[in-house]
């Protein structure tokens, strides 16, 4: 029976017309096949000649090139007949390279009988203390046929090309034959090439019909094989290798499979135990806290997408922080229907005609809040705009400012609302006109506590001028965009996260693509940490679960206190669950990066370089090396996750795009519907008509706290409104 493979082989797509030109060569070992070939180690590999001889064929141009090796097993009691005329062979060359006779004695018949000494432990049947022959006597006998060799195989090598042209054909057959010439050692291959037409149409028969007729016998061992019959290692680096990806545990054998499930997340296609591929789940209950790594564009946010549409249809609330908006577009017609729409909030800030209908948010708002919550509106707004202006703990003085500020525009909120005038609310647009109208302020003043206003009539003008600007500059920046103006400027929130977690809303929020996106998603997120924080007063049981995405969470973290930290150790206590992605989290601060891989129930990671990829790889204790993680293909990913309240090993995921996982959801007629019940949740106004009231605020807060607004500016005129 004959054993052939083909290992090694560029084909032709399709027949391509005119004439064919071929190549014939038949591989024979040149001496006596007891002499071995070179054995062939892992490095270099030997295989890396003959992929790039196989990656230069030019399939297009109809080249073609084959490679066949038949192996027959040499059966025992065939290798030891060989053995004993080799050895018989031996005597008659007279005495050995050693100066002494394989046997000893006169007789001539004693070479059987030395033999079996030889491997009997040196006894003979006849008694006789004859000299025994020496085992290395035996070995230049025998040669690589010992007894030690192990498997032995019949060969037959053949080699075939093929081309348009016959010096394309005679070059590819060079590039074979140069290939196989590592093998040379105390053996070497000789090509034997076909001339005549019978002996070309034998060969031919053979190389299609696997029929085994070598030329002339050769017997190979393992170590001469072995290099052409293993798999390419990572030293075989030709283009024409195709890579495994590295070794990465199987997925677990009880992982969930997702058909729509209310208790399941999504992950990807994962490629069970059986062989088959499904979309591999992981459980709500596990799944607490996912950090997500890996390079732009390999498919994080799309692997984010995924998992928001599919608990947003199974009635969780959801917040996305989408720094491009390019999210939120590809997920709107998947949201379009009837039972989800009620629920959806989109925050666009890219937009800024003066039609433009947007939502409003006031961070300093005490609409719903008793006063004791000042404290955590005021650490909010505080630590948002300092995290986003990178202040840390090197500009005290405009932190104490801009946290001072906060406090005293939120207690008049307070007033205002207890009054029943939520519209004459300050905005952070007023923490400005607090800072820099000395007048307005001190009007303003008398209706704060003394223990409030000490610090502005004691302290505050005690501090240096360049203090001020600092604080100011972010407000100044906000103010550069119509859109961020707008929805920073009213002074009612139609945007409140906490009532996005208690009624399930799904929430897309898009910052403008400005400079100013920085300060907007720092206020943003410290936000969702206050809210979540609130649902102390909410029983655990009434708790609805919210989920949380947070997109380039190296732009959202500083040095402020380590908030991300904070949201991964507290949050879910609070039935929030917070998804972060980054692609770099050696840049993630040591408080965040900690607290992140400390607390994370999902790790996750597509391709990224050598650095990322072995901090990553040292969280899962070697099972999966760092060259495997940088080499992932695009929207590849190896994840580990909790499952049944134990981490699994990391596993190979292959990332579904939005469309086929959900294309059932899909319905592009809906969006102008889901605009519409937008405007409505959001209770969306013109962008122009925010802008028009926001110039007038200062004077509308002034008026309801003090009775009349008699403000002087340089140049403008006492102005009072009644």
């Amino acid at each position: 029976m004959t054993a052939a493979a083909a290992f090694g082989e560029a084909a032709i797509e399709q027949s391509v017309p005119g004439p064919r030109y071929v190549q014939r060569v038949e591989l024979a070992l040149a001496m006596g096949d007891q002499k071995s070939l070179a054995p062939l180690g892992l490095n270099p590999d030997p295989l890396q000649q003959l992929a790039a001889a196989m990656a230069s064929v030019r399939t297009a141009e109809g080249e073609h090139a084959t490679v066949v090796l038949d192996l027959v097993p040499v059966r025992e009691r065939h290798l030891a007949r060989r053995r004993r005329r080799l050895i018989a062979r031996s005597k008659r060359r007279g005495p050995s390279a050693f100066g002494e006779r394989l046997t000893g004695g006169t007789g001539g018949g004693g070479l059987a009988e030395a033999f079996t000494a030889a491997w009997s432990g040196g006894k003979t049947s006849g008694g006789r203390s004859d000299r025994l022959p020496r085992m290395t006597d035996l070995r230049d006998g025998v040669g690589k046929f010992e007894p030690s060799a192990g498997a032995v195989f019949r060969v037959q090598l053949l080699l075939r090309t093929e081309a348009r042209h016959p010096q394309a054909a005679l070059a590819r057959m060079n590039q074979l034959l140069a290939a196989f010439s590592v093998t040379t050692g105390e053996n070497y291959f000789k090509p034997r090439r076909p001339r005549t037409p019978w002996r070309k149409a034998q060969f031919d028969r053979r190389f299609f019909t696997g029929e085994f007729a070598p030329c002339k016998r050769q017997w190979l061992t393992v170590p001469e094989l072995a290099g052409f019959l293993k798999p390419p290692t990572v030293k075989c680096r030709a283009s024409s290798v195709v890579r495994s990806g590295g070794l990465v545990p199987p997925a677990p054998s009880d992982l969930p499979v997702y058909t729509g499930q209310r208790d399941l997340v999504p992950l990807g296609a994962v490629t069970y135990a059986d062989g088959r591929e499904r979309i591999g789940a992981a459980r709500v209950k596990d799944l607490l806290f996912a950090l997500q790594l890996g390079k732009s564009g390999h498919g994080k946010t799309e692997a984010a997408l995924v998992q928001c549409i599919a608990l947003a249809h199974s009635g969780y609330g959801t917040w996305f922080l989408d720094p491009h908006g390019e999210g939120w577009m590809r997920a709107k017609p998947y949201l379009a229907h009837p039972h989800i729409t009620p629920r959806v909030w989109e925050i666009n800030l890219a937009h800024s005609e003066p039609d433009q209908l947007v939502a409003s948010w006031n961070p300093l708002s005490m609409e719903g809040r008793n006063e004791a919550a000042v404290k955590d509106i005021v650490r909010s707004v505080t630590e948002g705009i300092a995290s986003a202006q990178d202040w840390g703990d090197s500009a005290p003085r405009a932190r104490t400012i801009l946290a001072r500020s906060a406090q005293a525009l939120a207690l008049l909120n307070h007033q205002a609302v207890m009054a029943g005038e939520p519209d004459a609310q300050c905005t952070l647009f007023q923490l400005r006109s607090w800072l820099t109208d000395d007048e307005w302020r001190e009007q303003l003043l008398r209706k704060l506590p003394q223990r409030v206003r000490d610090y502005w009539e004691k302290t505050f003008p005690k501090l240096a001028k360049d203090a001020v600007p600092t604080v100011t500059y972010a407000i100044d920046r906000l103010d550069t965009s119509p859109a961020l103006q707008a929805f920073f400027g009213s002074p009612r929130s139609a945007y409140d996260v906490r009532t996005a977690m208690d009624t399930s809303r799904i929430v897309f929020v898009c910052p403008s693509g400005s400079e100013s996106d920085a300060i907007v998603s720092c206020l943003l997120i410290h936000d969702l940490h206050r809210a979540g924080l609130s649902r102390q007063d909410t029983p655990r049981d009434e708790r609805a679960t919210f989920w949380a995405w947070g997109d380039e969470l190296t732009a959202l973290d500083s040095s402020s206190k380590g908030f991300l930290a904070a949201i991964a150790e507290q949050l879910r206590k609070y039935e929030v669950r917070f998804i972060g992605m980054t692609q770099m989290a050696l840049r993630l601060s040591a408080i965040t990066r900690q607290a992140l891989l400390q607390n994370q129930s999902l790790l996750s990671t597509c391709a990224a370089d050598y650095d990322e990829a072995a901090f990553v790889a040292r969280r899962w204790n070697g099972h999966v090396t760092p060259e495997t993680i940088t080499e992932l293909p695009k929207y590849h990913y190896v994840m580990s996750i909790n499952l049944n309240g134990t981490p699994t090993k990391p596993f190979r995921v292959r990332g579904l795009p939005v469309e086929e996982i959900f294309a059932r959801y899909d319905n592009p007629e809906g969006v102008p519907e889901l605009d519409t019940a937008i405007d409505t949740n959001l209770r969306r106004r013109p962008i122009a008509e925010i802008l028009t009231a926001l110039e007038d605020l200062d004077s509308v807060v002034l008026t309801h706290h003090v009775g009349s607004s008699s403000r002087t500016s340089s140049g403008d005129p006492t102005t009072r409104i009644d």
